[in-house]
């Protein structure tokens, strides 16, 4: 294993900051740089444990992986990634500028994946200014001294860039009207509805909650009821008037004010509401609580 000495070097056409000295187990930062090629410049053959993200600036070159050829160009990225043979070089007549950011952990792939670059996939369009992520690994090299503050402060900027990422990958697809992929499970996006709900019952509409989550309506619709064996709106309804119930059987509040408190503003809609699911008008509700609990 390499000795964990952080090295900072640099030099006119050339700024590199490696072998950084904390990894964590999630996403860690392992080396980033920026280097004005030369006509004559390659890397390889070689094999790496880590994703090397190469963001071009300028010019242009050949990476091979993996038994493909591939000619990345400025306005480009293109992912190096671990245990595949690679070699990659610049265009003799145009030779590439570019940063580069070097990362592994336990969700690196999936980062990648989210952002549109895998094994198979490894180069896409920037989509952004390529000089907004030279910017960012800019900011990770003038950070190179070895703090605990430094180090904080590299991983937040790695997050960025790939937070940047994967954003310009959703924009991307929405500019072409494809679906963009769901990034948790069902049961993530449900849980978190119910929790929208039961904090926002007064005034939420299933349009919000599903803004708020970050999916379509008709998606949670189709995952909740899946889930509920009810549609979002119908389980909002129930528990408004679930928690109407509830004040009905525990306070004295009048009818008007405890319609007002789960978001009806006509205490006339609330008591038509009520009466459809439990069977009774809200004022007979609670006097046959209270004959019960005078029993």
């Amino acid at each position: 294993m390499d000795d964990p000495v952080q090295c900072y070097r640099i030099s006119s056409n050339f700024r590199m900051l490696g072998r950084l000295p904390i990894e964590d187990v999630e996403l860690y930062l392992t080396v980033c740089g920026t280097e004005r090629c030369t006509s004559d410049k390659f890397y390889g053959p070689i094999v790496r444990r880590d994703y090397h993200v190469h963001f071009i600036l300028s010019g242009g070159g050949t990476l091979e992986m993996d038994g493909k050829v591939y000619r990345p160009h400025r306005g480009q990225i293109f992912v190096t990634v671990p245990g595949v043979n690679l070699f990659y070089y610049s265009d003799p007549e145009d030779p590439w500028h570019y940063a580069w950011v070097s990362f592994n952990g336990s969700k690196a792939t999936l980062y990648l994946e989210k952002a549109g670059l895998t094994a198979e996939h490894p180069v896409r369009d920037c989509y952004l200014d390529p000089e907004e992520f030279l910017g960012i690994i800019e900011e990770i090299l003038n950070h190179h001294e070895i703090t605990v503050a430094n180090e904080l402060t590299r991983t937040a900027l790695l997050y960025q860039i790939l937070a940047l990422l994967v954003n310009s990958q959703n924009q991307n697809l929405e500019k072409q009207n494809k679906p963009l992929p769901h990034d948790y499970s069902p049961d993530v996006y449900v849980d978190n509805a119910l929790a929208y709900i039961h904090n926002h019952y007064t005034d939420a509409k299933v349009s919000d909650i599903a803004s708020y989550i970050g999916i379509t309506r008709s998606y949670l619709t189709h995952i909740f009821k899946q889930r509920m064996e009810i549609s979002p709106q119908e389980y909002l309804l129930s528990y408004r008037l679930e928690q109407g119930s509830r004040l009905l059987r525990t306070t004295g509040m009048s009818i008007q004010e405890i319609a007002e408190a789960i978001g009806y503003e006509n205490p006339l809609t609330f008591s038509k509401m009520f009466k459809n699911v439990y069977g009774m008008s809200p004022k007979y509700y609670r006097q046959k609580v209270l004959e019960k609990e005078s029993l």
